[in-house]
């Protein structure tokens, strides 16, 4: 893995993982907010992901024009979360592909987002003052991410055209290129209703996007924690050099068990945590375990357990 010197960008830092392949890292508090991908099919460009804002996707797109000589010539959204699609309108004249499940929500849920945002402009100064007011370092840094997500986010509010999948699939649709192909699948749901990834067989290289966070605490208060368990288990049946992660960085097979274990240990310390007849408004007496303190994000740690106490764990 390398740093690709072929572009540069304020949203996002280029790795390039294989001939052909390269990972867009989010820089946090761009308007990026999540990782992206791009794959040089030898006859094809394939976006992986379009990012949080229109203004860091339109560098996504430059960025892959630059380093494969051509236009994108599909986009594959992983799962309907903002910070995945809302740069889809930046791709608006290819095929965008996504699951059917995950076309209905971005439909439903992009609109109602960025409805939430401009009406409420006074996000900003909310994470301002709980900026001033905060000390872990942790969470100051969570903090500052924010601030800057949310103000690109508004920045673009006036701008952002709803764009939809055009394209939908069930289980797995093969991408077939003169130099490579892709399998792009889905295993259901369990970072949200439904969530799909990138594999690159020869090159053994995966985007996971959410289902894989990678330093970072994994949200699952939309999704199924149980059933992402599943999904990591039959993932770790591919041979896998290479993970990128939805959030962070970009890891090797063994992300997927710290994963697991993440999720696990989190489903056991709500367990003990009704044991011990704590309740869902003592929570922040949890405290986060050492192997996770430095994890970006923090407070997502206290809303996953509020999250699995109120669906009974």
């Amino acid at each position: 893995m390398t740093v690709s010197t072929e572009f540069s960008s304020k949203y996002f830092s280029l790795i390039s993982l294989a001939e052909g392949v390269w990972a867009a890292l989010s820089i946090p508090g761009t308007g990026s907010w999540s990782n992206a991908g791009i794959i040089d099919m030898g006859d094809q460009t394939i976006i992986f992901d379009a990012f949080a804002t229109p203004t860091a996707a339109q560098d996504l797109r430059i960025a892959a024009e630059k380093l494969t000589g051509r236009q994108a010539t599909i986009v594959l959204n992983s799962h309907y979360h903002l910070d995945h699609v809302s740069g889809n309108q930046v791709f608006q004249d290819v095929p965008i592909m996504s699951t059917k499940l995950t076309r209905e929500q971005i439909a439903i849920q992009q609109p109602r987002l960025i409805e939430i945002f401009k009406n409420n402009p006074e996000y900003l100064d909310q994470v301002k003052a709980e900026l001033e007011q905060e000390e872990s370092y942790q969470k100051r840094q969570e903090l500052e991410d924010l601030l800057g997500e949310y103000s690109m986010i508004l920045k673009d509010t006036e701008r952002f055209k709803l764009t939809l999948p055009t394209i939908t699939f069930e289980d797995t649709i093969t991408l077939n290129g003169a130099r490579m192909y892709a399998e792009f699948t889905t295993y259901g749901g369990g970072h949200t209703c439904s969530d799909s990834f990138l594999y690159l067989p020869k090159e053994q290289v995966i985007f996971l996007a959410d289902l894989m966070h990678i330093g970072y605490h994994a949200d699952f208060r939309q999704g199924n924690v149980d059933q992402w368990i599943n999904i990591l288990e039959r993932v770790k049946k591919l041979k896998i050099k290479t993970i990128v992660s939805g959030h962070g960085g970009i890891g090797t097979a063994e992300e997927l068990d710290k994963m697991i274990d993440y999720l696990n240990t989190l489903k056991q310390i709500s367990v003990d945590w009704v044991q011990h007849e704590g309740t869902i408004e003592n929570i922040d007496e949890i405290d986060i375990p050492k192997r996770y303190a430095s994890y970006g994000a923090p407070s997502i740690f206290h809303y996953n357990i509020k999250s699995l106490l109120e669906k009974g764990i």
